[in-house]
């Protein structure tokens, strides 16, 4: 997978693709480090290294590889490690832990644990796939009736959208997205696929979520297009965005939606859609400005006269409802031929007895679904709250959002103090300085944001501590002024004992 935004292309069996990696420094092996070189010939290291595209994903997944990175640090805990890291970058939701525990509790979740032992169903068992069907249509609202026959189940998005590439493009094919966006989306999208990842820079548009942002977010993917088809002779075959949106927290508006779907026909291009954040949507819990934001609404719900062949929405349980352990995601597509086709793969995506058995009990009992969405959305809009008076009253800029569970922070002001010596940015070095403050954020670097500075936060991981975690940040800014402010006090006086 190559990324056009930085001029990288290639397409799949060139040699020119994997050049960088013939030389690369890879991990060390027993303390001794495995640096490939072609020039090397026979040796072992060469015989026996992995393939091309296999060594190419070293230069991908950053945004992982950096969480990782910090991944021993020792986490917070209230009584036994008070001051332990507040981790805020990744997308944990524990606002509904006490209703989840109670309902495994009180309810019987599986009939019977033992035929969920062995092999069940590929993608979905009738049962599954109905109550999915059921859920789509009772809660996002589609425009024609799902049927069971237009979901598959997968093990996770991830898997899906990867899944989306091969069913879609071939190899050296294009894929828009755009960004600031999911962290690991390019990598999802193209470290299997063989595609081109094109992204799409939107901070121009003043909103490029709202209706008057529309026809501006169509003109750049317009551009975007044109350029990679006229200058590398690629097919754009998906354009694919996150709604709601991520690190944003924002839904794209009805029009926006339908507008993007339009241009994706006309230019005969796939709209996949990541909506694994639908149900996250607290806009009518903001008062003061639910009014200026739209409410989510799902590709599924465009007005046509004909389903679509061409729309194509992802979903999953590990956001909204916290179940990312189940590895259980949805496809819901209208193109019949696209599905049979993927029913084709899915032996790689083959999901578990179990989680399937879990997941036909629970959807099937959608009353109690819409009672966990209520009491959710009423938790989820308070912890927002508690989490934009915190940054407010640090006067810490930040993008208000109405859906998701995080916020953009713009700590853009403060780059200042680490100018760029090595190979690490300034924003890199403001978020290391951050975890030393006890608080760690999601770097926009790999969102994708051409706009340094910007920082995801996670409020609903550590909902109770929110103001402890925003006050770190406040306090690590903070030390940082006041060094720079003594640095200067030293300067001053050492120019006047001269």
């Amino acid at each position: 997978m190559r990324n056009a935004r930085w001029g990288t292309t290639g397409v799949s069996g060139s040699r020119g693709r994997y050049e960088r990696f013939n030389s690369m420094q890879l991990p060390s092996h027993r303390g001794r480090p495995a640096r490939l070189d072609a020039a090397k010939g026979s040796s072992p290291q060469t015989i026996f290294r992995p393939s091309d595209r296999a060594l190419a994903t070293f230069n991908q997944g950053q945004a992982w590889d950096y969480m990782e990175k910090f991944a021993n640090i020792p986490r917070y805990d209230e009584k036994l490690r008070p001051d332990g890291l507040l981790n805020l970058s990744g997308a944990m939701n524990c606002l509904m832990n006490d209703w989840m525990q109670d309902y495994v509790a009180k309810s019987q979740p599986v009939d019977d644990v033992y035929p969920s032992l062995t092999y069940g169903s590929r993608y979905g068992s009738k049962d599954l796939l109905a109550a999915a069907a059921s859920f789509f249509n009772r809660f996002f609202n589609p425009y024609h009736t799902v049927l069971s026959d237009q979901v598959l189940a997968c093990n996770g998005v991830t898997s899906l959208l990867a899944l989306c590439t091969w069913l879609i493009c071939d190899p050296g094919d294009a894929v828009l997205y755009p960004t600031p966006n999911f962290y690991m989306l390019d990598y999802d999208l193209g470290s299997r696929g063989e595609v081109v990842t094109v992204p799409v820079s939107t901070t121009s548009i003043t909103d490029p979520f709202s209706e008057a942002g529309a026809s501006q977010l169509v003109q750049l993917f317009d551009a975007a297009a044109d350029k990679v088809e006229s200058e590398q002779g690629r097919r754009c075959r998906i354009l694919c965005i996150c709604n709601p949106a991520n690190p944003q927290g924002r839904c794209y508006s009805p029009r926006s939606l339908q507008v993007l779907a339009a241009w994706c026909t006309r230019r005969g291009v796939h709209l996949v859609v990541d909506e694994v954040y639908a149900m996250s949507d607290f806009h009518a819990g903001l008062p003061h400005r639910g009014d200026r934001y739209d409410s989510f609404s799902s590709v599924l719900s465009i007005p046509s006269e004909a389903p679509p062949e061409n729309l194509h929405c992802l979903y999953s349980m590990s956001k909204d409802f916290d179940m990312g352990g189940l590895r259980l995601s949805f496809l819901v597509t209208r193109n019949a031929l696209l599905r049979q086709a993927a029913t084709r793969v899915t032996w790689f995506t083959w999901i578990s007895a179990f989680p399937a058995a879990f997941m036909t009990r629970f959807l099937q009992q959608l009353d109690g679904v819409e009672d966990y969405l209520s009491l959710y959305r009423t938790r989820l809009a308070t912890a927002y709250h508690k989490a934009a008076t915190a940054l407010s009253t640090a006067s810490i800029p930040f993008e208000p959002a109405s859906a998701g569970l995080f916020i953009f922070v713009d700590l853009s002001r403060w780059l200042r103090f680490f100018p760029q010596f090595g190979p690490q940015t300034p924003e890199l070095e403001l978020c290391e300085w951050l975890i030393q403050g006890g608080v760690f954020l999601n770097p926009g670097q790999f969102a994708g944001s051409d706009k340094e500075g910007w920082f995801r936060l996670v409020f609903t991981e550590y909902p109770d501590v929110m103001e402890l975690a925003v006050e770190r940040v406040r306090i690590a800014l903070r030390k940082l002024e006041d060094k720079k402010r003594l640095h200067s006090t030293w300067q001053a006086s050492w120019v006047l004992m001269q």
